[in-house]
């Protein structure tokens, strides 16, 4: 059986926009794409607006990486789940920048991006809600300490995902100190050392392996 129409919009909307950009994107491109009625985007999203918004909060690849990353406390050693966490972050927003820029630049469509994410319950602050979760669930198994905040550590990690991909994009991957695998490590170090509880911090930060690099390398 074929998937209800929603989800065959969201899946073409996604496919399009990797083959074809964002910009000159109709919706009746998406219609004939996914084999829909092109009422079915307005009825199920409310429009390009609404169907942007779903597909960043829905059905981005990197989006489901990045969620799959935050695995139950205990599954894996807190660094790796971090790790993951950021260099996922950078994935998806990678991939939601150009579709954000279509948004940015028109003034009618951020207030209907607006709209929509108020309407539906979708976001950006969905990510830092999400990972909020998970660290509120590893301050409750004792993996990080009680007075640690779970949401400002979310928050660091997003916005230090998110300013990395804004910048790869625009200035090129050079353009930032280091490899991007260094940059995590310092940034994971960063929030263990804010997280940790007292004597643990030192024991999570020996777990590192011995190649990996306790700063971000100078440029070469």
């Amino acid at each position: 059986m074929a998937p209800p129409a929603r989800q065959r919009i969201l899946e073409a909307t996604a496919r399009l926009i990797r083959e074809r950009g964002v910009a000159r994107l109709t919706t009746r491109q998406i219609a004939e794409a996914a084999d829909a009625a092109e009422g079915s985007i307005t009825k199920n999203f409310g429009g390009k607006a609404g169907l942007l918004s779903a597909l960043l909060s829905e059905e981005l690849p990197e989006l489901r990486a990045w969620q799959t990353a935050a695995t139950p406390p205990g599954q894996r050693p807190l660094r790796a789940v971090l790790t993951d966490l950021i260099a996922r972050g950078i994935d998806y927003y990678t991939a939601a920048l150009p579709i954000l820029a279509v948004a940015q630049a028109d003034h009618d469509l951020l207030a209907e991006h607006r709209k929509a994410n108020a309407a539906h319950g979708t976001g950006p602050q969905l990510a830092i809600d999400q990972i909020t979760a998970y660290l509120t669930a590893c301050r409750q198994a004792g993996q990080i300490a009680p007075t640690a905040d779970p949401y400002a550590l979310a928050t660091t990690l997003c916005g230090a995902a998110h300013i990395q991909a804004y910048t790869e994009r625009l200035a090129g991957p050079q353009a930032l100190r280091g490899t991007r695998e260094d940059r995590i490590a310092a940034l994971v170090d960063i929030l263990l050392a804010a997280a940790a509880p007292q004597g643990l911090s030192r024991s999570v930060r020996s777990a590192r392996s011995p190649g990996d690099a306790a700063s971000p390398r100078s440029p070469e």
